[in-house]
């Protein structure tokens, strides 16, 4: 503003100026006219100076533009145009050309560097090392590594347990150790006092040892608990064993059923002696049927028949128990005897 005002002092000193002049008077024609339009075209220059001075001072902002937007308008004026980039890769134009010089991006930020002598040490934590896991205690104490048996054991049933049990008894019995037998024969009892088996061998045991009334009350109750062709036979040769013929054909009678050849043969012997000799005939034609060529059983059928007054069939009896069987020497000379043997 002071410059315009300098000049607008100037126009109106030389304005002041050129009214103490005394004014000129008129020339007739011909005369110059050069000196009139040569202050007239001072005047208008200095007019137009003024006007285009405070045209460029108007589109100045009153206020100081930042320094930061003039330093960005004067990269942009001296940084040259960026090259062309071929079609294929498009280009994103900065928002600065397109909107204008006033929409420069803002200026980035410089992050203050620390020089390295003056950095201050880093704590140092612990590096966190990887979860330590809960061993159980029970993996701490060392196992106590329990016998296969009872651990088989404990997820048997009742009768898989008993059958455990007489398996090992049937080992102890045949190497000889009796007593651990009948231990084993008696737990394998407790788990199931309906194993007939167990009852049989433990019977035996006890029979032999000695007991044989024991092994008489183990059989009979077992065959109250579960009747059971083998427990009647066993009671009833334990009874033959006692002298108690009738009980012993009572029992045997019983176990009809389960009879083998030698059992036909027991009846038919205690039959015999009985004097029930039809029985007795019939009992050993049974076990003969069963099991022929037996010597003993020809000569008690021949026994019986020659009882019933059947001489012939008796007497084909006794040369067949003379072709089969090895007996003593009496017993050979009866038979040769009832036989009418003529043979050397």
């Amino acid at each position: 503003m002071s410059v315009i005002n300098q000049m607008l002092r100037e126009l109106d000193a030389r304005g002041n100026a050129a009214a103490d002049v005394p004014v000129t008077p008129i020339r007739p024609s011909g005369a110059s006219r050069r000196p009139a339009w040569r202050a007239l075209g001072w005047a208008g220059l200095a007019a137009a100076g003024a006007g285009a001075i405070y045209w460029m001072l108007a589109g100045i902002p009153a206020a100081e533009a930042p320094q930061e937007v003039v330093s960005a308008r004067a990269q942009q004026d001296i940084l040259p145009a960026a090259p062309a980039v071929p079609a294929k890769q498009p280009v994103l134009q900065p928002a600065d050309a397109a909107i204008g010089p006033s929409a420069a991006p803002p200026p980035q930020e410089r992050v203050p560097t620390v020089d390295s002598a003056q950095e201050p040490a880093m704590p140092s934590f612990p590096v966190p090392s990887a979860p330590a896991v809960a061993t159980p205690q029970a993996d701490l104490v060392p196992r106590q590594s329990a016998p296969a048996v009872v651990k088989n054991m404990a997820e048997l049933s009742p009768e898989a347990e008993a059958q455990h049990h007489y398996d090992d008894a049937q080992v102890l019995r045949r190497a000889g150790k009796a007593d651990a037998a009948i231990g084993k024969y008696r737990q394998a009892l407790e788990r199931n006092p309906a194993m007939a088996a167990a009852r049989l061998q433990l019977a035996r045991l006890l029979q032999e040892q000695g007991q044989a009334e024991a092994a008489l009350a183990l059989l009979k109750s077992g065959f109250e608990l579960r009747p059971d062709d083998g427990l009647a036979i066993a009671t009833g040769r334990l009874l033959v064993d006692l002298g108690q013929r009738e009980a012993a054909l009572d029992w045997l009678r019983r176990g009809q059923a389960g009879l083998r050849a030698a059992d036909h043969a027991l009846m038919g012997a205690l039959l015999a002696q009985a004097h029930r000799h039809e029985e007795a005939s019939r009992a050993y034609q049974r076990a003969l049927a069963a099991g022929p060529g037996q010597g003993g059983w020809l000569l008690g059928l021949g026994l019986s028949l020659e009882a019933q007054g059947r001489a012939d069939e008796a007497r084909a009896a006794f040369r067949s128990a003379l072709d089969h069987g090895q007996f003593k020497p009496e017993v050979t000379q009866f038979l040769r005897e009832r036989s009418d043997y003529a043979g050397p």
